[in-house]
């Protein structure tokens, strides 16, 4: 099961001076909010996966991955789709403002800002996320291997062998990407980077078409070009 657990809301600080963590963190602790805190952007991926925060105020000097990038692949992890994102910056050029929200970011606060400033700018993203969310809350998903079937949401879903197989794989890691030659090898025992992907496209798009209620607007089974194929749902079971 994906879906979080009631309770405060919980804030992920990335930010590479620990002095700077801490004055955020208090900051927002004195609002009730749950802090968390990473040194770097490999920090900050565990802890995302781990505790999957309600917002995550990002630095853009992190010491060992550009900010950027790492904002852009956060918004690939499904439980971070839509979750807000504040930058913090003592870069006050429009084009990296434009570049941070390009790459997935809500919102930017230039340095130095008050306490105030802050507290008003996570209180604004959490509302618009919650109103976010209660349009794009995710579906949940239940796989039955004695039937071969799926229930989404209410719906039930009667699935071939192979469909099965494939959707079940995928949500044996919701968080991974899975490419068409990892799923050739995995399911069809290709050699590695052997095979043709046509046939994990064929079958990736018969099974949108029995799971999905707009196949051409994917939103449990979707995909990032160039890294592959991943689950994106509140998995009950499987």
């Amino acid at each position: 099961m994906f879906a979080r657990n009631p309770g405060p809301n919980t804030i992920l600080t990335v930010h590479g001076d620990s002095a700077a963590r801490k004055v955020i963190g208090r900051t927002l602790a004195r609002e009730g909010h749950a802090i968390i805190e990473a040194a770097d952007g490999q920090a900050a991926i565990r802890l995302v996966r781990v505790h999957r925060p309600d917002i995550i105020i990002l630095d853009t000097a992190l010491p060992d991955v550009n900010s950027l990038e790492l904002c852009t692949y956060l918004r690939t992890l499904p439980h971070v789709t839509h979750t807000p994102i504040l930058f913090i910056s003592e870069r006050t050029g429009a084009l990296y403002v434009a570049q941070a929200l390009d790459s997935g970011g809500d919102d930017y606060l230039r340095l130095p800002f008050t306490s105030r400033e802050l507290k008003a700018r996570v209180r604004a993203l959490l509302r618009r996320a919650e109103r976010r969310g209660r349009r794009m809350a995710l579906p949940a998903l239940r796989l039955d291997a004695s039937t071969h079937s799926a229930q989404i949401d209410d719906r039930n879903v009667q699935l071939t062998v192979t469909e099965y197989r494939l959707l079940a794989y995928l949500c044996q890691s919701p968080l991974r990407h899975h490419s068409a030659h990892d799923l050739l090898q995995a399911l069809w025992g290709y050699p590695p980077k052997r095979g043709d992907t046509a046939l994990v496209r064929n079958h990736i798009r018969n099974l949108r078409r029995k799971i999905e209620s707009d196949p051409e607007h994917p939103r449990l089974l979707v995909s990032l070009h160039g890294r592959g194929y991943l689950i994106n749902a509140d998995l009950e079971s499987v």
